[in-house]
């Protein structure tokens, strides 16, 4: 029988992030996949600028910069009635070489750059995939097990036990860990086994995907490379992502009736009618899929045989598992990546022997309320665009008048429809209100809006961003650098570094990592507004004040899940 600390079913974007995490602070755990090979599919394409944080700690980014879209090419959103035709709208944003170079024009152009040391980073699935299964493997108390069939599992008060199939030779294993996730997809038979059905909106309605390789692509359509290419002709809508910027790409084809059948599809007439032209392709996959909103009501399994007095259990959701999304907006594979890293330094502080169980009962109080958030947001999304797309007329591509009108009155409404690409707020403006591991300050919460961010230390806040060095490019030094692995008590003078020297002592007593960082500097004190900031090893702030608290070993014992 094989031992470990944490059992994860599902080697995807989410799996992979959770075994990196447990990794990364120390701890063992045994990633199962079926698969012995990345996905083939690009699946999801999009890395928002707070997972590019995240990865930013693992030293990856750059990798994860090298195998997405050339670095040279401003990212183009692009409306086209058929591609190859009449060019809508355009909206630019800032390639990978400004983002890291960062030039004065550059910033004054996109406002985002000032939030986050990343922007938005196109990377389909399949590229994502062999960097954090390389990373996971990098440390030694992580065991991957490609191949494997995860068939059941029983709990008791202690742990799991799981069994796994080689699919191979049909040879089976057996796992003993102290906790299990379930990372294992939309279609999680963890999450049907412990009964937990899922809320929301649901199935809203269905798409194909088209996955393809052409190397005339881009020459036969004439608009340049862009990173997403949307095509709103009456028969035809839909979306073209760049995959790899030169010969590979896919297309979601949009059908705006939930009760439309999508399996009989010709790949061929699909595709030449979007483009607007013949070209030669080889298709490399098909996928069936569906625009979601839909949270799990319960993101952890009971303990068994304790039903009555509620005890939780040991087996955790986690990404797909826990909740789906509409692609619009891109936040679900990056929602899942933080509920990894959530549930990751989680799991790591009590195998470490600092943390309290009170952290774990915090998993679902912090990462359902975003869950809920983020999809409805990409519903409302998609609501948005399917209306845009609904009502464009059959006029949109003539050549005379009725067709330049149509045009110009869908430019407005596009234009209207597209605010919703500005998601910087949606990607870092998440906060964990009324998490039971937070202090409060009874402040009022600064505004969520899902188009910008809005810098704040209010509790349970990610930190915020701004550079500490003279280097203001990516190659430079980040607030956000100081966040990691540890407890960080931000100080805005000596003085006040004195007076924190009680609650990093508390947190010492427990046995919680600590270090105190005095900046000494009014531009940085301003931006973390109070003058004692305490940061978790997530990024969050857990508390905040101008004084120490009055009763500091009462805030350790609640930021460290020990209350």
């Amino acid at each position: 029988m094989m031992e470990t600390a944490v059992l994860i079913i599902g080697g995807g974007p989410v799996g992979a992030t959770l075994a990196s995490e447990l990794g990364w602070r120390g701890i063992p755990c045994v990633i199962v996949e079926e698969r012995t090979q990345p996905t083939e599919h690009p699946k999801a394409t999009l890395l928002g600028a707070r997972s590019m944080e995240l990865f930013r700690r693992y030293d990856i980014t750059d990798a994860i910069y090298a195998a997405a879209l050339p670095p040279e090419i401003n990212y183009h959103i692009i409306f086209s009635t058929r591609l190859a035709n009449h060019e809508i709208h355009r909206i630019t944003s800032p390639s990978i070489r400004e983002t890291i170079d960062r030039p004065p024009d550059v910033l004054a152009r996109y406002r985002e750059l000032a939030w986050s040391p990343f922007y938005k980073t196109q990377i389909g699935q399949q590229a994502l995939e062999p960097i954090l299964w390389n990373f996971a493997e990098s440390h030694t108390g992580t065991r991957f097990m490609r191949g494997f069939h995860f068939t059941d599992y029983s709990e008791d008060a202690e742990g799991v036990t799981a069994r796994i199939v080689e699919k191979e030779t049909g040879r089976e294993s057996t796992v003993r860990a102290r906790y299990m996730a379930a990372c294992d997809g939309g279609d999680s038979g963890i999450r049907r086994s412990l009964g937990i059905r899922m809320n929301g909106r649901g199935r809203m309605r269905p798409n194909v995907s088209f996955y393809f390789e052409s190397a005339e692509f881009l020459n036969v359509h004439g608009k340049g490379l862009g990173n997403l290419y949307f095509t709103f002709a009456p028969d035809s809508f839909g979306v073209f992502t760049a995959i790899d910027g030169v010969s590979l790409w896919n297309y979601q084809f949009y059908f705006l009736d939930p009760g439309k059948q999508t399996c009989e599809l010709d790949a061929t007439e699909v595709l030449t009618r979007a483009v607007g032209r013949e070209f030669p392709f080889t298709l490399r996959g098909v996928q069936h899929w569906h625009h979601h909103q839909s949270v799990a009501r319960r993101w952890r399994s009971r303990r068994p045989n304790d039903a009555l007095d509620g005890s939780l259990g040991r087996v955790f959701l986690a990404g797909d598992a826990a909740h789906l999304f509409a692609p619009t907006g891109g936040v679900g594979m990056n929602t899942g990546i933080g509920d990894a890293v959530d549930l990751g330094w989680k799991m790591a502080a009590i195998e470490a022997g600092w943390g309290g169980e009170g952290l774990l009962d915090s998993y679902e109080h912090e990462r359902k309320p975003i869950a809920i958030r983020n999809s409805v947001i990409s519903a409302n999304n998609s609501d948005k665009i399917d209306m845009v797309m609904d009502e464009t007329p059959v006029e949109i591509e003539d050549r005379g008048s009725l067709g330049e009108l149509a045009r110009t009155q869908l430019r407005e409404k596009i234009r209207w429809m597209a605010r919703q690409f500005n998601s910087a707020g949606t990607h870092l403006g998440y906060r964990y209100a009324d998490s039971p591991i937070i202090v409060a300050d009874g402040t009022p919460e600064p505004p969520d809006d899902p188009s910008q961010v809005v810098p704040s230390t209010w509790p349970g806040s990610r930190a915020p961003h701004a550079w500490t060095t003279d280097d203001q490019t990516l190659h430079g030094q980040s607030t956000l650098d100081w966040f990691g692995r540890d407890f960080v008590l931000i100080a805005s003078d000596p003085a006040a570094a004195r007076q924190g020297d009680k609650s990093l002592a508390a947190l010492r007593e427990l046995g919680a990592p600590t270090e105190i960082r005095v900046i000494n500097d009014p531009i940085l004190a301003k931006l973390f507004e109070t003058r004692l900031v305490l940061v978790r090893p997530d990024g969050h702030v857990a508390w905040r004040g101008d004084r120490e608290p009055i009763h500091p070993d009462e805030v350790a014992r609640i930021v460290c899940g020990r209350l």
